[in-house]
């Protein structure tokens, strides 16, 4: 009998090696839901039993897929109609970021860089733009860590001027990975992330809200370190769902 060949390997990377709007791919695996269509994702024994967050930090853990056909067959895959479901949570989150950022901006809101000032102010967004119930606070925290671990967005410790104290909030916003995966997503021919729907309920949001939210930019672009928690506490009464810069 003439042995056989065994199959080739696909060659493989490290997760922190591939794009950062890519890098999602691993996603399923680390949160332990599965795999997408060709792709295998290594996780090491020592990380099996940690929060998923940490090992989207992780260069041990590698990728590998099969090759397709396009120019970007990583791309096409997080945004096939197969990969949604598997990646709703991290995709709705990149997206209700990303469509914050623009609506904030073209309501004459903040022309700069504007940040959600917890995971509470991310779950009201959530609510806000789908009109669904987001995660449980522990889940929501840990799906952020992870876009934060896999660079598509950014989140830190709520600045010291804003909240008199250094608490367990983090502030948080999009990214330009972020927003590159966004375009590829908002590019999908009819629409079966309801980003348009989306972006009408945010848009309306912030023409109803545009004077709090804009007495609270102001009053964060003086804050300073001296201002203690009245920030903090003006924003929370004033706007619906509190921003920072």
């Amino acid at each position: 009998m003439i042995p056989s060949t065994p199959a080739p390997s696909l060659p493989s990377a490290s997760l922190r090696d591939l794009p950062p709007h890519q890098r999602l791919v691993a996603w399923p695996v680390i949160n332990r839901l599965g795999a997408l269509e060709g792709v295998t994702v290594t996780v090491p024994p020592e990380l099996a039993a940690s929060p998923p967050s940490l090992a989207c930090y992780s260069r041990a853990v590698r990728v590998a897929h099969r090759p397709s056909g396009g120019d970007s067959p990583l791309d096409a895959l997080l945004t096939s109609p197969e990969s949604a479901h598997v990646l709703a949570e991290p995709l709705r989150l990149v997206i209700t970021l990303a469509l914050w950022d623009e609506v904030i901006r073209e309501g004459g809101v903040y022309g700069g860089n504007i940040y959600l000032a917890s995971e509470r102010s991310v779950g009201v967004l959530l609510h806000t733009a789908h009109t669904i119930e987001p995660a449980a606070a522990d889940r929501l925290a840990e799906i952020l860590e992870q876009l934060h671990a896999l660079e598509l967005l950014y989140r830190f410790p709520v600045a010291y001027k804003f909240r008199g104290t250094h608490g367990l909030e983090r502030q948080c916003r999009i990214n330009g990975w972020g927003r590159l995966l966004f375009r590829l997503l908002d590019a999908v021919p009819d629409d079966p992330y309801g980003i348009r729907a989306c972006r009408a309920r945010l848009t309306e949001h912030v023409r109803t809200h545009r004077d709090a939210y804009r007495r609270g930019v102001i009053a964060a672009s003086a804050a300073e370190d001296s201002s203690g928690a009245r920030i903090w506490a003006d924003i929370h009464a004033q706007q619906p769902i509190p921003v920072l810069i």
